[in-house]
């Protein structure tokens, strides 16, 4: 295969389809398989792509996909650099404000993670709440609720059914007795909140109206071809709605982590500098 460029000849690709990729291993290193211009594709350089597992088949359409990208990339890289300006091609300016960045940045993570102290006190974040609370409006339905899913052949149902709606102290009790003993799947915590979307996951549950479903009566019940599932749900937000502190726990967290972070940072990078200008390390000339 000869490819034409302008004052350019793409010298002829040196590969042919591989009986296996046992092909390479019996060959040295040096063989040359392609060549674009001034650049090289050697056995070795694709030796790696291949395993014993695979078949000669395999091997041979991998060896080709590789060697045709390789080929594609390397007429497009001629191509822009025939084409662009010396400005446009000129990336020693970019890299080295890269490196610079990359140098900074591992220094700059090392020191925070020396330095930073990342204990939160309950205060602290109950006061970034009050303060802020206008900033964590929810953006899905939530809910607290429990939930039990029984087979359709489970015994004693009317005692769960009972059970369920949590109306007596005792309640409690003989729900989770229930559950140990005939529940495929339960969830009995009051205390976290949940997004609507993962309910539905936990659930299987498939309705539409979500507003609606949590609005409406707490305890719930229903039937599918797995089994009968039974809720209460306790506790509700829908979207729009300032989130519960609870909910918003872990997100004030990350921000004053966060924010003590860059408070760090600039700490260290101005004591650097004072530290430097004591030292005469620096001088900035007048016009």
């Amino acid at each position: 295969m000869v490819l034409n460029q302008p004052k350019v000849v793409l010298i002829a690709l040196c590969f042919v389809a591989l009986a296996s990729c046992n092909y390479f291993k019996s060959k040295e290193d040096g063989k040359l398989i392609a060549s674009v211009f001034d650049k090289n594709l050697y056995e070795k350089d694709i030796s790696e792509l291949f395993n014993t597992e695979m078949s000669p088949e395999d091997s041979t359409a991998v060896a080709n996909a590789y060697i045709d990208k390789w080929i594609k990339d390397n007429l497009l890289l001629k191509k822009a650099e025939l084409n662009l300006s010396i400005e446009q091609k000129d990336f020693e300016k970019q890299l080295e404000n890269y490196r610079n960045s990359l140098i900074t940045f591992n220094y700059e993570k090392r020191l925070v993670e020396q330095n930073l102290d990342t204990l939160i006190t309950s205060q602290e974040i109950q006061e970034y709440y009050t303060q802020n609370s206008a900033n964590f409006e929810l953006k899905n339905n939530i809910l607290k609720a429990v939930f039990v899913k029984v087979s359709k052949e489970a015994p004693k149902v009317e005692k769960l059914r009972k059970a369920i709606q949590l109306s007596k102290e005792r309640d409690w009790k003989e729900l989770e007795e229930y559950c140990v003993q005939f529940a495929e799947v339960y969830s009995l915590d009051t205390t976290d909140w949940l997004l609507f979307s993962d309910f539905r996951k936990l659930t299987g549950l498939n309705v539409e109206d979500e507003e609606g479903f949590i609005r409406s009566n707490p305890t719930k019940e229903w039937s599918d071809s797995t089994g009968t599932y039974f809720i209460n749900v306790l506790d509700h937000k829908v979207k729009s709605r300032i989130s519960p502190l609870e909910f918003a726990r872990d997100d004030i967290r990350s921000i004053l982590l966060n924010q003590r972070k860059l408070k760090l940072i600039a700490k260290m990078k101005q004591s650097i500098y004072e530290e430097a200008l004591r030292k005469k390390q620096f001088e900035i000339y007048e016009d």
